[in-house]
């Protein structure tokens, strides 16, 4: 039995051996600190907002000690799964520690199913990462990752970790700072808690934003101050908002007073690093060279170009900047280092230059924060010129121009390093020109391409973007990109050439060129007007709104400053009449835009001036911001207009004008209607458009068969038939010009052509109900009266060719002569309105529920008479007539339809050719 025990004891002891060799190093397992207050879990998930994981407890526990000795920081978790799509978060941990100067002890990881408890932790499966997230950044920070993923993990079951991390990065020199968020991104949380006991010597400053201060006292000896936030929902991010919008979800701790304390400390990290050594003072000399200014700029392109950007952030290095000539032979460095160089060069060759500290993503908000160290993640420098002083980047490396020139503008509040320092107001960018864009279009033909030229400057951060992403993704790539608002707005765009890429002398300023080729952009808009579309994509871009309807947060807005955008279409002739200008303004809290439009005889001009005065929009403000969007977007794109006729044509015009009132006036011409006698008019303006050189092949098909309805109109349907065949010798595919083409042959007489137009207007465009009408039409008239009252019993099935009430009248036509009960079919086609309009007196009168009389006198409606509803009942009358086998009736209702003189009408066509066919 004694050999037994000794052999399990060796064995229990090799088996303790083999788990803590196993352990990743810098973690081990030990129980709970005795000082940690435990909670219960109970009723933690009540009101708490279902999701597939929920984040029971969040339990933070903080112990300092005295003045110099390590803090502990207590971390415990419980998460609980409610769905299949929770398991793979709530399976993995990972725990971020700095093995330079913290410890990470696991205290227990269990696994809660139903009333059983499993201990799931094994330092086998820990896993300690390198991973190293800001190398793509070009920036190391030693810190690791303990990865543990989870096993067996289901629905319904809760999972609880604990640890605790011991240690204290150095270079805050003792005291304590901790900026911690309430809110977790894997679900909802039922109860965050933080708990921090300090010696009642230590002062801890706190912001606890949405957290609530739940009680202060005493436990040990220690001053215990905690927070408590209960039911705050899942971590969204919002790539739209600015920080501010989660400073609230943040609990801030501090040990600094203000920020005058945070002032001594940074300058105590930079004093010697900033001092200049023999190597830094040579390295001076060798760029000095003209005046001040210029052995300035000359030492910060230095530093900005020759020193490449790449940090050591490891343990205290996070934010020690090294020495200025440790930096300068290694040649490279994060932000504080360069800043470190760049200030000892500069004290070399005689100038002041301070570091400062600054936070790139809170900008402005950095004051809303608790003085702290955290509040900072950038280090610039500010050189004090003595009649002005210049805020610089150090590791702005893709910056250009002059001194002025690269000044740091939008930051917000700076920190200068040095004693008694405070928040000090850095340059703004409001009022500043942050891009322009020019686009000349450029005509030698309306009829022919467009010579397209698209100029883009971008000036200060823009363009320093820009060079980065130039830089990062190559001409090419950028180039695709970079064309896309303009090939939205003008689907005809070509690209010709290369992208050229330039900078602006003495200017931190980028100029890009890309220049098209574009189809000819014109529509002949009811042939009245040439129009070509245009946009401003500039102001466009910096306006454009996100996919939302409302906001939880504040919008982030575009830089504040200046963007200006022209397009300006230029002619080689003159194409218009007169010059003119007109304006308009509009403006916002957020912006002002100004619109100026210009006109000359051959350039038309649209400019905007967007003045972006904020940087956010507050959620609140939101939906009137949309709103007033909503009314300015549309006026960021719009149509250029050109009059069908050039000026040099204008004379010709007014003649045939005149000559045409001589003629209407003498009665040589005949207009029975306005219709007609636009069609008159309108016959003279295309055919002056029509004999020059402005169409292209689309444009002169459309207009041929415009022209082609102006004659059908004017009832000289041979000429238009000509004009309809030079149509499809351009284009035999053209869907209007059959569409035309049909009911030209069926006015014609020639049914069988008419058909064939008919139908392959129909197998162009399917859902055209009028012209399956027309087919329809045509089939009666063919003699086919079966085929017409299927085809239009088809039609009827839509509402709205229903209540137009022509396609019922032709289905009782087309019923009665195939046989059937017309006034049935008729009244199964009644129009669906409460007070059906004309031409629902004529079905009235042929379902025998007013008499003729009456139908006529719905034709003089209001007083006087309309030629063109008579006509219509004539020749349905003159058709029912036949139907009755009354043959001198229906000749006389024909000849009454065709006396209307509506030319216009299909039905006087359709009547004279029913009088033909009486007469032959």
């Amino acid at each position: 039995m004694a050999k037994w025990i000794r052999r399990a004891l060796l064995a229990a002891a090799w088996l303790t051996a083999a788990a803590a060799a196993a352990a990743p190093a810098g973690v081990e397992r030990a129980a709970e600190p005795r000082w940690v207050q435990p909670l219960a879990l109970d009723g933690l998930d009540d009101g708490l907002q279902p999701a597939p994981l929920q984040v029971l407890l969040v339990d933070r526990q903080t112990r300092l000690g005295a003045a110099g000795t390590a803090s502990q920081r207590y971390h415990r978790t419980v998460r609980q799964v409610r769905d299949a799509a929770g398991l793979e978060s709530a399976a993995q941990f990972e725990i971020e520690f700095d093995p330079g100067y913290e410890r990470l002890v696991l205290h227990r990881l269990d696994l809660l199913r139903g009333k059983s408890r499993l201990d799931k932790l094994d330092l086998r499966r820990v896993r300690v990462l390198q991973r190293e997230t800001g190398l793509e950044q070009r920036r190391l920070d030693g810190r690791s990752t303990a990865s543990i993923v989870l096993d067996d993990v289901r629905v319904g079951d809760r999972i609880e970790i604990a640890y605790t991390i011991t240690g204290d990065n150095p270079v805050f020199g003792g005291r304590f700072v901790e900026l911690d968020w309430s809110q977790q991104a894997r679900g909802p949380t039922g109860l965050y808690r933080y708990r921090l006991l300090a010696p009642p010597q230590r002062t801890i400053h706190h912001r606890a934003g949405a957290a609530e201060l739940q009680a202060a006292g005493s436990a040990g000896g220690l001053q215990a101050t905690e927070f408590r936030r209960r039911r705050v929902p899942q971590f969204v991010g919002d790539a739209y908002a600015p920080y501010e919008a989660y400073i609230d979800e943040q609990l801030q701790l501090s040990e600094f007073a203000d920020w005058a304390d945070v002032a001594r400390w940074a300058e105590g990290l930079f004093r010697s690093a900033t001092r200049p050594t023999p190597e830094v003072a040579a390295q001076a000399a060798a760029l000095r060279g003209g005046e001040r200014d210029a052995q300035l700029l000359a030492l910060l392109d230095f530093v900005q170009t020759q020193v490449r950007y790449f940090g050591t952030e490891i343990g205290a290095s996070s934010h020690q900047p090294a020495p200025a000539a440790q930096v300068l032979a290694q040649r490279y460095g994060d932000c504080k280092d360069k800043v470190a160089l760049l200030a000892a060069l500069a004290e070399a060759a005689g100038v002041q230059a301070t570091p400062v500290l600054v936070s790139n993503g809170l900008r402005r908000d950095v004051h809303k924060m608790l003085p702290s160290p955290l509040a900072f993640d950038h280090a610039i420098a500010v050189l004090d010129l003595g009649d002005r002083k210049l805020w610089v980047d150090a590791t702005r490396s893709m910056q250009t121009g002059t001194l002025d020139e690269r000044q740091v503008r939008g930051l917000g509040w700076g920190l200068r390093a040095r004693s008694g320092a405070a928040l000090e107001a850095l340059p703004g960018q409001e009022g500043v020109l942050q891009a322009e864009a020019e686009d000349t279009i450029s005509f030698t033909r309306l009829s022919e391409p467009a010579v397209f030229e698209a100029v883009q400057t971008y000036h200060g951060d823009l363009a320093e973007g820009v060079r980065a992403n130039l830089a990062a993704r190559g001409a090419e790539e950028f180039a695709r990109d970079l064309r896309s608002d303009h090939l939205r707005l003008y689907p005809g765009l070509v690209p010709d050439g290369a992208l050229e890429i330039g900078d602006v002398p003495q200017r931190n300023a980028l100029r890009l060129v890309q220049r098209y080729k574009l189809a000819p952009p014109w529509r002949f808009a009811e042939q009245r007007l040439f129009v070509a579309d245009y946009g401003l994509p500039l102001p466009m871009s910096v306006l454009r709104l996100p996919d939302t309807s409302d906001r939880s947060r504040a919008l982030r807005l575009s830089y504040p400053g200046i963007y200006r955008q022209t397009v300006e279409f230029r002619y080689a002739e003159d194409v218009l009449p007169r010059s003119a200008s007109s304006s308009a303004d509009e403006s916002a809290p957020a912006f002002r835009l100004h619109l100026r439009a210009d006109t000359a005889p051959r350039s038309q001009r649209v400019e905007a001036e967007l003045e972006m005065l904020q940087d956010r929009v507050a959620a609140a403000d939101f939906p009137a911001y949309r709103e007033k969007l909503t009314r300015v977007f549309p006026r960021l794109a719009g149509v250029m207009q050109l009059p069908p006729i050039a000026p040099a044509q204008l004379d010709t015009l007014r003649q045939r004008f005149a000559a045409l009132d001589t003629d209407l006036r003498a009665g040589r011409v005949r207009a029975v209607t306005q219709v007609q006698r636009d069609a008159l008019m309108q016959r003279q303006v295309l055919a002056l458009v029509l004999d020059s050189d402005r169409l292209t092949p689309a444009l002169r098909v459309q207009t041929l068969t415009a022209r082609a309805v102006v004659l059908d109109h004017l009832g000289r349907l041979d000429d238009a038939r000509q004009d309809l065949a030079a149509a499809f010798e351009l284009n035999p595919a053209a869907g209007p010009t059959h569409v035309v083409a049909a009911v030209n042959a069926s006015l014609r007489g020639a049914q069988d052509e008419a058909r064939r137009h008919a139908e392959e207007a129909l197998r162009l465009t399917p859902d055209d109900g009028e012209m399956r009408q027309t087919l329809a039409r045509i089939d009666y008239l063919s003699g086919d009266a079966a085929a017409a009252r299927d085809a239009l019993q088809a039609v009827l099935r839509n509402r709205a060719e229903r209540d137009g009430g022509y396609a019922g009248i032709w289905l009782y036509l087309a019923t009665r002569r195939a046989g059937g009960d017309g006034v049935a079919a008729l009244r199964q086609a009644w129009p669906t309105a409460a007070r059906p309009a004309w031409p629902h007196p004529v079905a009235r009168w042929l379902a025998g529920d007013i008499a003729f009389d009456a139908a006529l006198a719905a034709t003089r409606e209001g007083g006087s008479a309309d030629p063109g509803r008579e006509c219509e009942l004539q020749f349905f009358a003159g058709q029912k007539a036949l139907l009755d086998g009354d043959r001198a009736a229906a000749r006389r209702h024909f000849r009454r339809s065709v006396d209307t003189g509506v030319t216009e009408f299909v039905e006087y066509g359709l009547a004279r050719l029913e009088l033909q066919r009486l007469n032959d």
